[in-house]
């Protein structure tokens, strides 16, 4: 906790600038001030969304990259029940800070294997193509359909 504090204390100096967006002090600063702090999915979605909106140079190996943190993902979270504590995990947080250039591979996977997907889908791009009220087989055709209609696999 000492490192949080001293970002408290650059963030209410008014040095946030020190603090790069996307970096996990600087988001946990803005959830806490946000008033978010304790509510465990909303926290996870916002760091998400910070996390998605850092700007990354290209990976040398996008797809293998990729696949690692998929495979890494599902080892340290498929025994999980709890979601949250499944889209906090590190590797989770790095696909969705792949980028825009991990949307081709992360809807294949999710058609081919769908998993909690979602969120990070929804970091990536902002969007929401699953209607209201969709189950989780209705939003994962959405998403599948929304990637087809913009050809990005």
């Amino acid at each position: 906790m000492p490192q949080l504090r001293r970002c408290k204390d650059l963030y209410a100096r008014g040095g946030d600038a020190k603090l790069r967006e996307g970096d996990y002090d600087f988001a946990t600063i803005r959830v806490r001030r946000s008033g978010h702090l304790g509510r465990g999915y909303d926290v996870a979605k916002h760091f998400a969304g910070v996390i998605a909106n850092r700007h990354r140079t290209g990976e040398p190996d996008l797809e293998k990259s990729f696949r690692d943190l998929v495979a890494q993902w599902k080892k340290e979270t498929g025994h999980l029940s709890s979601i949250t504590k499944a889209i906090a995990n590190p590797s989770y947080l790095r696909i969705i800070g792949m980028g825009k250039e991990a949307l081709p591979l992360l809807l294949k996977e999710l058609r081919d294997n769908p998993d909690h997907w979602l969120i990070a889908l929804n970091a990536i791009t902002g969007e929401d193509p699953a209607p209201e009220g969709a189950n989780f087989s209705e939003a994962v055709a959405a998403w599948i359909e929304w990637g087809e209609a913009r050809k990005l696999y």
